[in-house]
Parts: C-alpha cells; structure tokens; sequence
C-alpha cells in the first residue's frame, strides 16, 4: 500500500513545475509588475518552509526522487529496505513540497519546458 504513494510522490516531484514564476507570468494580466510575481513567490516560500522547513533546490528534488524511483523499480526489496525507503521518500516529499504547489494547472508549452528542465537536471548528475 505504501509503495503505490512513494511511487505518487516520485512521479508527482518530477512531473511538477520547477518554477513558479513561469506559472505566474502565464496567469498574470500584462499589467501585473515582476515585484508582485515575485512578492507572491516569497510569501509562498515563506509559508512552505515555516511549515516543512528549508527546501531543496529543484534540481536536487528531481535527482533525488529519481534515486528514489530507480530503487523501487528493484523487486527484490525487503520489507525493511521498503521501509527504509519510503522513510526517505517522505523526507524528499517535505524538502521538496515548494515544487509540488502546482502539479495540476499544466498548459502544453509548460510541461514541456519543465521536462526539458528536469532532463537537463539528471543528465548533469
């Protein structure tokens, strides 16, 4: 039951947008100054890390998750090295949870701007 969640979580972290600005420069109105994008970008940081403490950088979530997600395609793991990892699982989850805010509204260009990014992030491992 728990390995269908790590596996969630592992797709979900490297399905999600990397950036919030290039989500909120696409709903802003033309009108809408840079400060304010990124005065909505701060409060939100703020309020994930207040609440799951600092987060990893996006390249670092991505990397990490994809560890997570090559481990579990293993079958031969034992019910204490499941545990283990999903433990790790929900540690990445929490170091991570500043890019998993936007896992729905994807447009076409943006998903594939973020698959190019997060290609880019483990092709530099």
């Amino acid at each position: 039951m728990k390995i269908p969640l790590a596996i969630s979580l592992v797709i979900g972290l490297i399905s999600c947008d990397s950036s919030d600005s290039s989500r909120l420069k696409n709903t802003a109105s033309p009108n809408e100054s840079h400060p304010k994008i990124d005065s909505i970008q701060h409060e939100n940081k703020s309020r994930i890390e207040k609440k799951y403490g600092s987060q990893w950088d996006f390249c670092d979530c991505v990397k990490k998750s994809d560890s997570i997600d090559k481990v579990l395609k293993k079958s031969a793991l034992s019910e204490a090295e499941t545990t283990k990892l999903l433990l790790r699982a929900d540690e990445v989850e929490k170091k991570c949870k500043l890019f998993l805010t936007d896992l729905q509204s994807k447009k076409p260009a943006d998903r594939a701007a973020h698959q190019a990014k997060v290609k880019a992030c483990l092709n530099n491992q």
